[in-house]
């Protein structure tokens, strides 16, 4: 009797393990799943061959191709007055498609106002850009991508930004005061959608086109892709100027070719994607120009490349490395950039009436220049996370496409011990549905054992009639008869919201600054494999249940210590303070952004006419 009293037991314990196995997958999906944005499979751009990233606006949906915007709030779209006509094919698909705005019924024209671009226009990239709010699908057709309305978009016309780009930063836009803060698409993506990304987080690297084969860029909203970085245990701060998060210390820069260093002194710079080129002092690109025999163009302000300097290049195959930093000394992380990603091609809507390879150095005038560019993004892997206000950067790499994604989830660091690891494609472990089929059979398996068992044993009882029988005292569980053993999985119903935070600041001279807070060590998180699930024996008694502890750590993508606690750079569109501010009210003519002083008035005849018509109408 022994063996059937020990088979309710077996059966309670596989119930208990399969509660648990799908306590633990409801718990990770109410924390959200990292969303890896699709490469558009093109390459665009008039500066070299960049690889874009697929998303739909509008309604009907639109097809158009971006790159990401690491400070920007508002999605920059291509408007058909960029080309010179709505004939011209050929620009709008270099353009990565325009967004007729007209052909779309959720179309709510806001108004005209310059571009925020704080950094771009110390480079004299900047533009006026048409605001307003539409429909806004992330990937294509078939992606099963989360669809989001009434997002602000902004018809940009400028040849400055020749591709339409994706806004990553979370903080919000402000028009005309701090009262109306317009949430960014990170912050909708985090808090307004059924599955949201678990966290402000994102991570990009811009691929390479020049590698053989190529490699597409690599885009993850809530997280990281562990094969496309090799890691380290250096975390950047974010900068004290908001408009500024990605400052770095450029250490040193060295070559192979030569012994001599490219770099005399270390200098402050900045990351940022919407910038091509990479900008450094005067003095270390004459040092460049002598290692590797480059000649400036004056006129088109470019280091031009022929056929057999370039020739020269690749057989020799140099290696730029960059030693980065955050700070002038201490711990950094050396960006090796070969060659072939060091050499671009420039079409003629960059250079004129011809094309041709250069090689995308820029001279800096003063120390506000200096900028590390899609270039230098080729060869570095960047991830931002603003639960934190920290930043890593690693050396890229470049799998094969037979390789599957390794998606990691990051957390915000109240709930930073749940980290998992989501297969975008195929698993290599056991997912969660495979573990549960396993429990249900293993539970079907023990009944029947039990069963034959029980059989069994009654056919040897009745083989023994000269046995006087036994009085049998059925032996009671150790739980009450009337009482359901089960295990409660812990949950946490509450909706996670950003916290009080900083808000994004369109365009202007007036730049709050926000000093960081001095203490923390960071780690990078744990790289889970999201689909893995120990089993453990459970005793026959009742299941003792672990209070987690209250004080997590949390893990960054480069290793490390303890996390830095969130400081006042927290996010929350509900706070009074800092953002993108318009400071003029939206008036039927265009005007353009303003900062909280000094406003500038874009002439009429500067930006692109709309038909009269009420918000939300199109064609």
């Amino acid at each position: 009797m022994g063996g059937a009293t020990k088979l309710p037991r077996l059966v309670t314990v596989l119930a208990t393990l399969f509660a648990v196995v799908a306590g633990a997958e409801n718990n990770n999906t109410n924390l959200g799943k990292p969303i890896s944005i699709p490469a558009s499979q093109f390459w665009d751009g008039k500066d070299g061959p960049w690889s874009t990233f697929r998303i739909q606006v509008g309604s009907p949906p639109q097809q158009i191709h971006v790159l990401p915007a690491s400070d920007q709030s508002s999605t920059w779209l291509v408007i058909p007055e960029g080309c010179n006509s709505s004939q011209d094919k050929e620009c709008e698909e270099n353009r990565g498609n325009t967004y007729k705005r007209d052909n779309s019924s959720t179309w709510q024209e806001y108004g005209g106002y310059e571009l925020n671009t704080y950094l771009e226009k110390r480079i004299n990239l900047t533009g006026d850009g048409l605001y307003g709010f539409d429909t806004l699908e992330l990937g294509w057709v078939g992606d099963n991508m989360p669809k989001l309305p009434d997002q602000l978009v902004t018809g940009i016309f400028t040849t400055d930004f020749y591709l339409g780009s994706l806004a990553l930063n979370p903080r919000p836009t402000n028009f005309t005061n701090y009262n109306t803060p317009i949430p960014s698409l990170m912050q909708t993506l985090r808090s307004n959608v059924t599955t949201p990304i678990p966290s402000t987080t994102w991570s990009y690297t811009a691929g390479s086109h020049n590698l053989s084969p190529k490699v597409f860029a690599s885009l993850i909203l809530g997280g990281y892709d562990s094969t496309r970085f090799a890691p380290n245990n250096v975390t950047f701060p974010f900068g004290a100027d908001i408009s500024f998060d990605f400052q770095v210390t450029i250490q040193s820069v060295t070559t192979n070719l030569t012994d001599k260093p490219l770099l005399n002194t270390g200098i402050t710079s900045y990351i940022n994607t919407l910038v091509p080129d990479i900008w450094l002092p005067t003095g270390t690109c004459k040092l460049f120009e002598d290692a590797f025999g480059l000649k400036w163009d004056e006129k088109t302000q470019l280091y031009l490349l022929d056929d057999k300097l370039h020739e020269s290049l690749l057989e020799k195959n140099p290696v730029v490395s960059f030693k980065v930093g955050p700070q002038l000394t201490g711990p950094s992380v050396t960006i090796d950039m070969p060659y072939w990603n060091f050499y671009q091609t420039a079409t003629s809507a960059y250079i004129g009436n011809s094309s041709g390879l250069y090689f995308p150095l820029k001279r800096a005038a003063n120390d506000t220049q200096y900028i590390l560019g899609r270039t230098f993004l080729q060869s570095a892997y960047l991830g931002a996370d603003y639960e934190r206000n920290t930043f890593n950067l690693s050396q890229a790499l470049y799998p094969a496409s037979s390789v599957e994604q390794k998606i990691v989830a990051i957390y915000p660091p109240s709930n930073e011990t749940s980290h998992a690891e989501d297969k975008t494609k195929k698993s290599s472990g056991l997912s969660i549905g495979v573990i549960v089929g396993i429990v249900i059979g293993a539970v079907v398996g023990a009944l029947i054992i039990g069963i034959i068992f029980f059989i069994f044993y009654r056919r040897r009882k009745t083989s023994h009639p000269y046995k006087e029988p036994r009085e049998m005292t059925p032996e009671l569980d150790d739980t009450d008869r009337h009482r359901t053993l089960g295990v409660e999985v812990d949950g946490d119903d509450r909706k996670l919201e950003m916290g009080e935070g900083l808000r994004h600041e369109v365009a202007g001279d007036w730049i709050p600054k926000v000093e960081l807070s001095a203490g923390g060590d960071h780690q990078k998180p744990a790289e889970a494999d999201g689909v893995r699930v120990e089993i453990y024996e459970m005793p026959a008694d009742d299941p003792k249940l672990t209070e987690m502890d209250g004080g997590m750590e949390c893990a960054e993508m480069d290793g490390g210590a303890k996390c830095a606690e969130i400081d006042s750079r927290s996010l929350c569109p509900e706070m009074e303070g800092e953002g993108h501010v318009v400071e003029k009210s939206i008036s039927p003519h265009a005007k353009s952004v303003a900062p909280l002083v000094d406003i500038e008035e874009v002439k009429p005849d500067e930006l692109p006419r709309t038909p009269d018509r009420k918000p939300g109408q199109g064609k």
